[in-house]
């Protein structure tokens, strides 16, 4: 395999690399949490948070929708990545993983539930939950046919 895809398959040496998944989440939770303009307009919020608001919720709602399958695919994989990939289907409400990626695709959905404008979608926790679930069957197959072990 090449020498990009085997930095992202071997499990990281240097414990600073936490910094990737953990910055990752606090991207995602930005992106998904984030208020629609006419709430930040509401409280008179900076020019600069209404134009980002205006630019992440201008495109059509299906795709908004959809967006969140690469975008928790990838969350999924960093945690994978940084913990290990879940040894199989049985042990999956045991791998730390699995459990911090499939419980954050559901907080995140719910959490939508206390900001202005926002409100949780079973499509979109749809969309959370698949992403999740290719981003680690895939990191653990690629795992597996690198025969990369984790600890």
């Amino acid at each position: 395999m090449n020498l990009f895809l085997n930095f992202w398959i071997i499990p990281p040496q240097k414990k600073i690399l936490i910094l990737v998944p953990l910055g990752y989440t606090f991207f995602l939770q930005l992106l998904t949490g984030f208020p629609k303009t006419n709430s930040l307009k509401e409280i008179n919020a900076n020019e600069i948070f209404i134009r980002f608001s205006e630019e992440l919720f201008d495109y059509p709602y299906w795709l908004q929708d959809l967006s969140h399958l690469p975008l928790f695919f990838i969350f999924a994989w960093l945690w994978s990545w940084q913990i290990g990939p879940c040894p199989s289907l049985k042990k999956v409400f045991s791998n730390k993983a699995a459990i911090i990626s499939f419980s954050y695709a559901v907080i995140n959905e719910m959490a939508q539930a206390f900001i202005p404008d926002r409100f949780p979608s079973l499509g979109d926790l749809i969309m959370n939950l698949t992403g999740v679930a290719i981003g680690l069957s895939s990191h653990k197959f690629l795992c597996q046919r690198s025969s990369i072990k984790y600890d």
